[in-house]
């Protein structure tokens, strides 16, 4: 398979800019935004009739373009993450209320463009498939970055400290002495994300705030400021090159999202990180991560502040439990969610269109 880029790989080179504050700079960007969707989709309309398939990744032609492009006879996919058309999670500003709007009409008639859309998760699958086939790819994640965690200790195995309930706890539901070690080193609770997410923290802050009286904890923030009394938080700037190695300095994921239609639209990539790097996770049981996350074998799911105390007590009271938990999550991450396991079955889904055509 050949693969012809419409655009060049720094083709949103310098287009970065912090504009939450910012209302001219926001003006400015969606301006730009504008121009280069309508050039984009004059490119696309040109070199597109090269192509046996068309893929366009999330983008939303306007109109006049839309009409150009149902010309072309190469079978279009649609891929696209986040439930981008909803406009049930209203935001405040006018500029962003338009491009709600925008998207909220642009996404449908872009699934109706297409032969086929590439989703992340069952809940945008749903919406899709009103328009057009679908097909779902959950991430995928490059798992390479994330190698060289090696099963070093072997005093913990996959098998310790499994008792009767699979927990690494015994018969009377206390985790065994020998495996307690949050009392002496400092446990780091980790999670990634941007700046507008990472409130969702404030969802388990009374949590933490009461482990921090009995535990050595640190928060491990990686890609946003956050500060919260009572506990030590180390805020790191997110980095690519960085990325793997912050993630595998710390013990246990974090991944807490409140129940919108938003969320329910989220690829749970979080949980995908933290798990191809061996951590156990927590996460609330909203959309995607119900699916990711194994309940007690690869991590917890977690509705309340009363789980999330109890499960994140469980996993640092047991290291036995957060290597077997660690171990099995970044096997179900290879099995299920790389791009190694992922990218057949997309290059089965063009060949697929292409003879179609040709047929």
């Amino acid at each position: 398979m050949e693969v012809l880029t419409i655009l060049p790989d720094d083709a949103i080179a310098g287009s970065l800019a912090d504009v939450r504050r910012q209302p001219l700079r926001k003006i400015r960007y969606y301006l730009w935004a504008l121009w280069r969707t309508w050039s984009t989709g004059l490119s696309v309309w040109s070199r597109g009739r090269r192509g046996d398939v068309l893929f366009i990744q999330k983008v939303i032609f306007p109109a006049p373009i839309r009409r150009l492009l149902r010309c072309l006879c190469a079978p279009i996919v649609y891929d696209f993450d986040d439930a981008i058309f909803t406009t049930e999670v209203r935001s405040g500003y006018w500029l962003s209320r338009l491009k709600e709007a925008r998207n909220a009409s642009g996404v449908p008639a872009m699934l109706a463009l297409a032969k086929l859309a590439i989703v992340e998760n069952d809940y945008t699958g749903d919406f899709a498939r009103r328009h057009c086939d679908v097909l779902t790819i959950t991430g995928p994640i490059d798992t390479a970055p994330y190698d060289g965690l090696t099963d070093s200790d072997p005093t913990v195995s996959d098998a310790a400290g499994a008792g009767t309930d699979g927990s690494g706890s015994d018969e009377s539901g206390q985790a065994p002495a020998a495996l307690i070690d949050a009392k002496q080193r400092p446990l780091v609770l980790g999670w990634i994300g941007s700046p507008s997410t990472v409130t969702y923290l404030d969802l388990i802050a009374p949590v933490l705030c009461r482990l921090a009286r009995h535990y050595p904890l640190r928060l491990c923030v990686i890609g946003a400021d956050f500060d919260l009394d009572g506990v030590e938080v180390e805020c790191r700037p997110w980095s690519l090159d960085r990325e793997a190695a912050d993630l595998r300095a710390c013990d246990i994921g974090l991944m807490p999202v409140p129940d919108d239609p938003w969320t329910r639209g989220k690829g749970g990539y979080k949980l995908l990180q933290y798990m191809a790097c061996g951590l156990p996770v927590v996460a609330h049981p909203v959309g995607i991560n119900v699916q990711i996350v194994t309940q007690g074998d690869t991590g917890f799911l977690a509705a309340d502040e009363a789980r999330w105390e109890q499960c994140l007590t469980q996993l640092m009271n047991d290291p036995a439990l957060r290597r077997r938990m660690g171990n099995r999550g970044r096997v179900r991450i290879a099995a299920d969610y790389s791009l190694e396991s992922q990218q057949p079955r997309l290059l089965a889904a063009l060949q697929g269109l292409r003879e179609a055509v040709a047929a």
